[in-house]
């Protein structure tokens, strides 16, 4: 008989959907088990709707590792895995403190995820691995450009959701906006249709399903609206793209362009769930059923198309309403 199987989301956020399919997914497999969400506050709204809630430190309080294994010791933990981008280069350099105390990390290797959260690294490693995205530039050399080369792209190296991310028309906005967006990067304006693609790499690094994501609206930096696309020369460029990442594992949501010269450039990788997930999930590509499968019984039984074309997906808020004491 399967022991509990008991799963723990790091900063669980807004992802209600999410959350709520893989408690679905414990009980269709006949599974017993807990969702357990881990979060700095109570005010994350995927935390009500999980079997348990536990509050933790910002992961840059020293104590932030030391309090998850704890937590994973205590409520008996088969698998954690993060929401958030900040905190995932340290969870994966603990990998083995975890292992230690029978928890797996659904998280990729400290390698790739120093490429994905510095764009910097995330543009030299497509350079490198001849995976065609737009030009980075420097400040000097952007400064000197001819009116022609405008626009250009200026962006946060670390950032996330969208923040700082500043269409620039001319040398005398990027003298201004240079100013004040920290960290900031430049690299060429694209025009085209923007995809979101999820990739699941299965536990052995087998990639087994891709799932385009047209976005038609974005909204905070995460797509409102958006729907899938059987685009194979996409799925082909994605799969190939994420193949070159060393130790990935679970879902790895890489964003492209795809030019009206038909050219697929990609520009970021978030080796984790995103926003947008929800879609590909409608769309029946059951990426929270084939991790507990593989977690389970050792083989999934994912596909690479076997998804929904044409799906839509409108998102909305939806609210979740508590006692006021429960958030204190």
């Amino acid at each position: 008989m399967v022991e509990e199987i008991n799963i723990l989301f790091s900063a669980a956020g807004r992802r209600v959907s999410l959350i709520r399919h893989f408690k679905k997914v414990l009980n269709d497999l006949g599974l017993r088990g807990r969702v357990i969400s881990a979060d700095i506050n109570l005010l994350a709204p995927a935390s009500y709707i999980t079997d348990e809630k536990v509050l933790i430190p910002k992961c840059t309080n020293e104590n932030y590792i030391e309090t998850l294994i704890d937590i994973c010791k205590t409520q008996r933990v088969s698998l954690l895995t993060s929401l958030i981008d900040t905190d995932l280069i340290l969870l994966s350099e603990n990998r083995d403190k975890f292992e230690r105390v029978g928890t797996k990390l659904l998280i990729s290797s400290v390698e790739t995820n120093e490429i994905c959260f510095n764009k910097i690294n995330t543009a030299k490693f497509f350079k490198t691995h001849n995976v065609s995205s737009p030009c980075t530039y420097s400040l000097d050399e952007a400064l000197n450009f001819d009116q022609e080369k405008y626009p250009v792209l200026l962006k946060p190296f670390d950032g996330s959701s969208g923040v700082g991310v500043t269409k620039i028309n001319n040398k005398e906005e990027l003298i201004f906006f240079a100013k004040y967006i920290k960290n900031a990067m430049i690299q060429e304006y694209l025009e085209g249709e923007e995809y979101t693609v999820d990739v699941y790499v299965d536990f052995k690094g087998k990639i087994r399903c891709a799932v385009p994501r047209k976005r038609l609206e974005i909204r905070g930096g995460e797509v409102s609206k958006g729907v899938t696309v059987k685009d194979k020369l996409i799925m082909k460029a994605a799969c190939d793209a994420v193949s070159k990442l060393p130790g990935t594992i679970g879902c790895i949501t890489i964003q492209c362009f795809k030019t009206k010269d038909n050219q697929i450039k990609f520009i970021e990788i978030n080796p984790r769930f995103g926003g947008g997930f929800p879609l590909s999930l409608h769309a029946k590509a059951d990426f929270p059923k084939w991790i507990l499968q593989e977690l389970v019984f050792g083989e999934c039984n994912a596909t690479m198309d076997d998804w929904l074309d044409d799906l839509a997906m409108l998102r909305y808020d939806e609210e979740i309403i508590v006692n006021g004491d429960q958030i204190k």
